[in-house]
C-alpha cells in the first residue's frame, strides 16, 4: 500500500498546459513549477547533499557515543544520489554530520560541543557555495535533527533553497513540510531518478510534466504529485560517490549493523545488491520508499564495488543493506561465489533482515564460504494466523525448515525479529511465539512492542478501526535493549527508578487467560517475560560450544558496555561459562549477577518471579562439583 498523500490540490484540467504539464495534474503542476522558478531564479547547477545527526541533542548521550552505541553508517544512499547527479552533468558534494558530531566526541570526550556541526557546515557551503541543500533523513528518530539543522540553514542562509527526503520524509512528507517550514520542497521515495529530473526542468533542460515525487507547501495548502520516478537499472547500478568522506573511519566512532561484536576490529562499511522487497509485511515501509518491484544489480558490479571500497579504504567487512539480499535464489548463489572465487577475504552480515523460505543448503553453502558472520531473520511471530494476517512471506514450518538447515552452521550467528502487540493478539498467540523461539534456538531474538509506522497497511487499519490514533514522534515506542536514548530506553529508565523500590512484576504469559488481548500496560512486562524466556532462558538448553561462545560474545557486550549492573546478563553469563567448564569466570559472573540482584528490588523481584534465583543456585552448585551444569 503507498503512502497516501493528502490534501493535494485538485483543479480542473486546464485548456492551456503551460509548461507541457502532465494532462492528470496539470495545474498542480504548474503551481510546484511556479515555485521553483521563485526558489531557482539563476537556475541550480550545485548540490549539497547532507546528513543530520541521527540523535537529536536533547537525547545525546556522551557514555553511549564512547561504547559506540550510535549508529554511524556511510551516507550511502545520498552517496548513490550524487553519483547520479554528476552522471546528469550537475555537481555534487557530501556532508556528513552525523559522523562529524560523533567523531568530535571521540577526540574531545570531556568537552565536546554537540553543535560543532554548524562549524562544518557553514565550512562546507562557504567551500561548495551550493544551489541546493538536500537533507537526507531516514529514521523517526532524527526528526528533531531535521527540523534543527534546516531551522540554522535559513537562519544563516536563507538564499539556499532546502529540499529534504529519505525514508522519514517519505512516510509522511505532509506532516514533515507543516512542522518544518524552513524546508521548501518535499521529495520522497527514491530520489535517483526524480531530483536529477527536477533540476532538469528547473534549468530548462526537461518539460514540466517530468515533475515527480515532489511536494510543497503554497499558501497554507498541501501540493504534490502523485506519480512515481522510480530508478532505472542504470540508475541503480552504480557505486556511491562519496568524495573526501573518509570511509574507512566510519566504524571507529559508531556501530554498523548488528554484528560489531562479530566482527572483532576489521574496518565495516556497507553495499546493496539490490532494491525493494518480495515481501508486503503490512508493517513495513520498505514497499512503500521502494515500490513493489525488487530491482537487482549485476553481480560483477556489486563485488568490484566491495573490492574498490576494500583496496581504497581497507574495508574488510560489509554489511548487505539489502532488504530482500536473497530475491533470486540463483543470483544471490552466483553473488556469493564471485565474493568467494575472487579472494576478496572479507566477512559480512545481513542486519536488515532475510526471509527464511527462501534459504536453501546450497545458498547456505555459498554464504558461509564468501566470509558470512552473522543475519537476522524476519520471523515476527510464531502462530500462523498472525503471520497471515501480517502478510508474511513464511510459515512457522519454513521457519524450522530454515533452522534444519542453520544448523549445520553453528559458526554463523543467526537473530529471529520478533514483534508482540499486533491488533487484536492474544496471549495464546504471543505464547506461540515465545514457543517457537525457544524451540529453534537461534542466538538471540531483538524483540519489539509493534511500531505503527506512517503509511503503513497495518498503521492506516488500527486508525480506521479506533485502535491507535495517527501515529506522532511520542507514538514510537521500542524496547530493544540497545535504545539511544538519553537515559538509555524505556526498559533502562524503569531499572533505574525501581532499584530501591519496584513495582509488582507478575509472569503475565503464564496468568493471563489465553484469549485475552493485552492492554498497552501489560504489554511492557509480557516484554520482559517473552525476552527473558527466548533470549535468556534458553540459554538452558542449548549445549553447542560454537553456538555458546558466539552468544557469550554479545551478551558480554550488552553487560559489560550497555548495562553494567545487569544482574540477568551476569547470570547467564555464568550460565554460558559453567556449561563450557570456564568455572572461575562462572563464579566470577555469578557473584556479580547476585549482587547486582541484592542492590535492586527491581532486579529482586524479576529473579524471583522467574526461578533467576534456582539458577543461581544450580550454577553455584555445577561450579562447585567442577563439572557442566546440567539442561
Amino acid at each position: 500500500m503507498k503512502t497516501p498523500l493528502l490534501n493535494v490540490i485538485q483543479q480542473p484540467t486546464d485548456t492551456e498546459d503551460s509548461g507541457g504539464c502532465d494532462a492528470s495534474l496539470p495545474a498542480t503542476k504548474a503551481v510546484i513549477f511556479g515555485q521553483l522558478q521563485a526558489l531557482f531564479p539563476h537556475g541550480c547547477r550545485r548540490v549539497l547533499l547532507i546528513t543530520p545527526p541521527e540523535s537529536p541533542e536533547k537525547d545525546f548521550n556522551r557514555d553511549l557515543v564512547l561504547s559506540k552505541r550510535y549508529p554511524c553508517f556511510p551516507p550511502y544512499g545520498p552517496g548513490v544520489l550524487a553519483h547520479n547527479l554528476e552522471k546528469r552533468g550537475y555537481q555534487g558534494a557530501l556532508l556528513d554530520l552525523n559522523f562529524q558530531v560523533l567523531k568530535h566526541v571521540h577526540e574531545h570526550p570531556q568537552d565536546f560541543n554537540f553543535r560543532v556541526w554548524e562549524e562544518y557546515l557553514d565550512e562546507k557551503i562557504l567551500a561548495f557555495q551550493p544551489d541546493l541543500i538536500g537533507i537526507s533523513v531516514m529514521f523517526t528518530i532524527s526528526r528533531p535533527s531535521l527540523a534543527d539543522v534546516a531551522t540554522y540553514l535559513k537562519k544563516t542562509h536563507p538564499s539556499i533553497p532546502i529540499i529534504a527526503g529519505g525514508i522519514f520524509v517519505s512516510n509522511d512528507v505532509e506532516s514533515v513540510l507543516r512542522t518544518v517550514p524552513q524546508i521548501d520542497i518535499g521529495s520522497f521515495y527514491e530520489a535517483d531518478r526524480s531530483l536529477p529530473d527536477l533540476l532538469d526542468v528547473v534549468n530548462g533542460l526537461r518539460p514540466v510534466s517530468d515533475i515527480r515525487q515532489v511536494a510543497i507547501i503554497k499558501d497554507g495548502t498541501f501540493v504534490s504529485t502523485r506519480e512515481r520516478a522510480t530508478p532505472t537499472n542504470q540508475e541503480i547500478d552504480v557505486q556511491p560517490e562519496y568524495y573526501d568522506l573518509p570511509i574507512g573511519e566510519y566504524a571507529r566512532y559508531g556501530s554498523m549493523g548488528a554484528y560489531n561484536f562479530m566482527r572483532g576490529e576489521r574496518l565495516a562499511s556497507t553495499v546493496i545488491s539490490n532494491r525493494g522487497c518480495r515481501a508486503k509485511c503490512s508493517f513495513c515501509a520498505v514497499r512503500n520508499f521502494n515500490d513493489i518491484s525488487v530491482r537487482g544489480r549485476a553481480v560483477s558490479s556489486v563485488v568490484d564495488e566491495m573490492e574498490h571500497v576494500r583496496d581504497q579504504f581497507g574495508v574488510t567487512h560489509f554489511m548487505w543493506l539489502d532488504d530482500d539480499l536473497l530475491y533470486n535464489t540463483t543470483r544471490a548463489i552466483s553473488l556469493f561465489k564471485e565474493i568467494t572465487r575472487r579472494k576478496l577475504n572479507i566477512t559480512w552480515d545481513a542486519s536488515n533482515g532475510l526471509i527464511a523460505a527462501a534459504i536453501t543448503p546450497e545458498l547456505m553453502e555459498a554464504a558461509s564460504d564468501s566470509g558470512c558472520i552473522g543475519f537476522n531473520l524476519g520471523l515476527e511471530s510464531g502462530n500462523d494466523r498472525i503471520l497471515k494476517s501480517i502478510h508474511k512471506p513464511g510459515t512457522t514450518q519454513s521457519y524450522r525448515k530454515a533452522r534444519r538447515i542453520l544448523d549445520r552452521y553453528p559458526h554463523i550467528f543467526v537473530k529471529g525479529f520478533m514483534i508482540i502487540g499486533f491488533p487484536h493478539e492474544t496471549i495464546a498467540q504471543i505464547r506461540d511465539t515465545v514457543t517457537l523461539g525457544c524451540e529453534l534456538q537461534f542466538g538471540w531474538y531483538p524483540l519489539q512492542l509493534l511500531t505503527t509506522l506512517p503509511g503503513t497497511e497495518i498503521t492506516l487499519s488500527m486508525i480506521e478501526q479506533g485502535l491507535i490514533k495517527p501515529p506522532t514522534d511520542a507514538s514510537f515506542k521500542g524496547l530493544a535493549a540497545g535504545s539511544k536514548s538519553k537515559g538509555g530506553g524505556t526498559l533502562r529508565q524503569r531499572e533505574q527508578t525501581e532499584k530501591v523500590s519496584a513495582r509488582e512484576f507478575v509472569d503475565l504469559l503464564a496468568t493471563l487467560p489465553a484469549d485475552h488481548v493485552p492492554t498497552t500496560a501489560e504489554l511492557d512486562d509480557l516484554w520482559f517475560v517473552a525476552d527473558y524466556k527466548m533470549n535468556y532462558e534458553k540459554l538452558l538448553h542449548i549445549h553447542e560450544p560454537v553456538k555458546l561462545r558466539n552468544i557469550r560474545v554479545m551478551l558480554r557486550q550488552i553487560t559489560d558496555e550497555y548495562t553494567v549492573d545487569n544482574a540477568m546478563g551476569n547470570l547467564f553469563l555464568a550460565v554460558i561459562a559453567s556449561k563450557l567448564h570456564e568455572f572461575d569466570e562462572s563464579q566470577q559472573r555469578l557473584a556479580l549477577a547476585i549482587r547486582y540482584q541484592q542492590e535492586s528490588a527491581y532486579w529482586t523481584k524479576r529473579f524471583t518471579v522467574l526461578g533467576m534465583m534456582e539458577i543461581a543456585d544450580r550454577v553455584q552448585t555445577a561450579n562447585s562439583l567442577t563439572g557442566p551444569l546440567a539442561a
